[in-house]
């Protein structure tokens, strides 16, 4: 699947890859489409114009010098790595390394078969999967990473409070992990009724329609009219980023999780930010480290995801999967399958 001139996708007739030295070569069981795809369908992306990055399949061709993977093995593969030698890597931002964009796998992850790399190879980013662990479920180690990753970047308090803005799939994922994180209390809000009947089973205290009202009055409740210690903000509406401020207690933190379009601009009272000491903490795209996280919170069951998924496609229905992705009112977790 490939990005059309002028927006939008479409399925082609590509050759199928071989697996040089170092290389694989992976057969499509499931690739997730994620809300940056999305971006990029609309034209409004800020990163690789690459679609699918949310994969899992088994191995077609195991190229000279690869150990300890065989065909026919059960795998989810990480689409770009870090060079873990640079300045970046070695101070901790191993996605701010010149190389992690550089890499990634071809041609792309919505391919009924898809090259890794000898470099991604080389660097961890291929994990071999139980035969208990479904392809279904690996499939959201990488979305599910990004989510550790954010965690980790924040280091939220014991019992702290929590709002997440945007209640897609990557808002409930993150919802399922603040939990498991010790959260005290997570409210959650979206305009989508649909999504937000998803609440409850990932774990959220409270729900909001932003259609109807704001946050607020739910977090202050909760939290003795303080505000809520943490806020994520997992989807690119600027929208949400205002909501997250309005929410947010004084000393507490905004985490810029979803990605803004393109040139996304907001205006920002920066004597509220000093006088209250808000934090904004980013994150983006995830490394092998968490990825390995992610892995074992699927693995023992700590994080159940399959819920989330309303809908199943084919590959070559893959431009339908998309459209009933980017529809908030009927759709949550969209899978296309090979």
């Amino acid at each position: 699947m490939f990005l059309k001139a002028g927006g939008g996708v479409e399925v082609r007739e590509v050759d199928k890859p071989r697996a040089g030295r170092g290389e694989l070569v992976v057969k499509l069981g499931v690739c997730g489409v994620c809300g940056t795809d999305l971006e990029k369908a609309r034209g409004h992306g800020v990163t690789t114009a690459i679609l699918g990055h949310e994969v899992a399949g088994v191995v077609e061709e195991v190229g000279e010098g690869v150990e300890d993977l065989e065909e026919w093995e059960h795998v989810f593969v990480h689409h770009h790595v870090s060079c873990g030698r640079c300045h970046y890597c070695l101070n901790g931002n191993p996605t701010m390394c010149s190389l992690f964009l550089r890499t990634n796998i071809e041609p792309c992850g919505f391919a009924e078969y898809f090259r890794v790399p000898s470099v991604n190879v080389e660097r961890g980013a291929v994990i071999k999967l139980p035969k208990a662990m479904s392809l279904e479920t690996a499939s959201f180690i990488e979305p599910l990473a990004c989510c550790v990753k954010a965690l980790n970047r924040i280091h939220p308090s014991a019992g702290f409070s929590s709002a997440v803005i945007g209640f897609g799939p990557m808002g409930a994922l993150f919802t399922m992990l603040l939990r498991l994180s010790g959260a005290s209390y997570i409210c959650v809000g979206d305009v989508s009724e649909f999504r937000l009947g998803f609440a409850g089973e990932a774990g959220a205290d409270d729900s909001v329609n932003l259609a109807e009202g704001s946050m607020r009055e739910a977090c202050l409740a909760a939290t003795g009219g303080r505000g809520v210690d943490l806020a994520v903000v997992s989807t690119g509406n600027l929208k949400a980023y205002e909501e997250a401020l309005r929410v947010v207690r004084r000393g507490g933190a905004v985490c810029v999780f979803g990605a803004p379009g393109r040139g996304a601009r907001l205006e920002l009272d920066f004597s509220k930010l000093f006088i209250d000491e808000l934090s904004l903490i980013p994150s983006y795209s995830t490394s092998e480290r968490e990825t390995r996280q992610a892995f074992e919170l699927l693995r023992t069951g700590r994080v159940n995801p399959l819920p989330l998924i309303t809908h199943v496609y084919r590959l070559e229905d893959a431009v339908e999967a998309f459209a009933t992705a980017a529809d908030p009112s009927r759709s949550m977790k969209v899978l296309v399958r090979a």
